[in-house]
């Protein structure tokens, strides 16, 4: 069967950029391994299409980021470990991506959308689609909320301690009418 998480996980997906969407679309990709790994030959499939090429690497603990505009992404966020550019476009409306390392095996898989549990903030407002914690299974929309920043976080680390990604509204006291509380 599938793993739930493989040593390389989709992390962050910039599939609608408030501005600039033919250049600013991303996918990030993040090693859970120590150690680094080669992806030469690693494909992914879905609303877009991309092999990693010969000698691509992504850092132990580290990140690739997969561009559709790769100059353009690079001079608009300063970071270096970015490959592409993918054929095909990632979906506003929700989409599959799905990443097979080179010999085949299906390592990672998410399928976003833009309705029922998952976040509609990344759907054109300029912020991102940002895995919670990267060690925990693609496919659960609970697992996803809206990047803390705009523009996201390509390479590097999605919330930090102290961002304070979107969360349900929890009610932990009700009050009615005479002042008597409910638990």
């Amino acid at each position: 069967s599938a793993p739930l998480v493989g040593p390389l996980v989709i992390n962050e997906v910039m599939y609608h950029p408030a501005a600039n969407e033919s250049s600013m679309e991303w996918v990030e990709f993040h090693n859970q391994m120590a150690v680094d790994l080669d992806v030469s030959g690693w494909r992914i499939s879905g609303d877009i299409e991309f092999t990693f090429p010969i000698r691509a690497r992504v850092p132990g603990g580290g990140y690739i980021v997969l561009s559709v505009n790769p100059a353009a992404l690079k001079s608009a966020t300063g970071i270096t470990n970015v490959v592409g550019s993918f054929a095909g476009r990632l979906s506003n409306s929700g989409g599959t991506l799905e990443l097979r390392n080179n010999s085949g095996w299906f390592v990672n898989r998410v399928r976003y959308d833009t309705s029922g549990d998952w976040p509609v903030a990344p759907d054109g407002s300029g912020v991102s689609l940002a895995k919670l914690a990267p060690d925990t299974s693609s496919e659960p929309p609970g697992h996803w909320r809206s990047s803390a920043q705009v523009g996201g976080t390509p390479g590097r680390v999605n919330f930090l301690s102290g961002d304070s990604p979107e969360s349900p509204v929890v009610f932990n006291e009700v009050a009615r009418a005479g002042g008597t509380n409910f638990w």
